[in-house]
């Protein structure tokens, strides 16, 4: 087996529609075979010293630790990889999708489309034309006919698939996840794998 993170899902420390308690996370993280995780919060990004904070508290040596943000734009999620905390306050929700898909990748971001078929808050036939380094097609907010939906429209754009979780709830934290073929240890090296497409959807777990 490769490397398997959670690339999205929200704590009730920034997020109000989750229900996560934070010291909470990595365990059971670890408990469901996880590798590390990436906390991807609603229009806020944890900043180094919160992750490290956790992570101590949480006594897990070796367990990768990241973060990165959800953008909500007027017709679908984004997910923003390899931004500085800071950035966030430059992507005011409710913008045009392509248009801050494209801010984003100038900034240097990494993007991954999330749940892109899911009901009421999917893309529009803009997608077809939007330049996202992979399609998260399995999640728990993903209905089966809605994950098959994403399967076809990853492999019809030819854009790489991703599974995440999506947890609000502290039991759906790693139900889905992604599985990279080497060590991903840092921003930097998921940046890189998920640009070079080393990675495939890890199923439900």
């Amino acid at each position: 087996m490769g490397f398997v993170l959670d690339l999205h899902l929200h704590t009730q420390r920034h997020s109000r529609c989750s229900r996560i308690n934070e010291l909470r996370l990595i365990d059971r993280a670890i408990q469901r075979g996880l590798d590390g995780l990436v906390i991807t919060e609603h229009h806020y990004q944890w900043p180094q010293a919160e992750l490290d904070e956790l992570l101590a508290q949480a006594n897990a040596p070796g367990f990768v630790l990241l973060s990165a943000f959800e953008y909500s734009s007027s017709k679908g999620d984004i997910l923003v990889y390899g931004l500085q905390p800071e950035a966030t306050k430059e992507f005011v929700p409710g913008g045009e999708p392509e248009k801050m898909l494209a801010k984003a990748r100038a900034m240097g971001a990494v993007c991954i489309a999330a749940h892109p078929t899911r009901a009421e808050i999917s893309f529009d036939e803009r997608i077809l034309k939007m330049p996202f380094d992979a399609l998260e097609i399995e999640s728990v907010n993903l209905q089966p006919h809605e994950q098959r939906l994403a399967k076809k429209l990853a492999e019809s754009l030819k854009i790489p698939p991703t599974g995440s979780s999506d947890a609000h709830r502290i039991e759906d934290v790693g139900a889905y996840a992604t599985e990279f073929q080497g060590p991903v240890l840092s921003m930097a090296d998921l940046q890189a794998a998920l640009r070079h497409g080393t990675f495939r959807p890890a199923g439900k777990r």
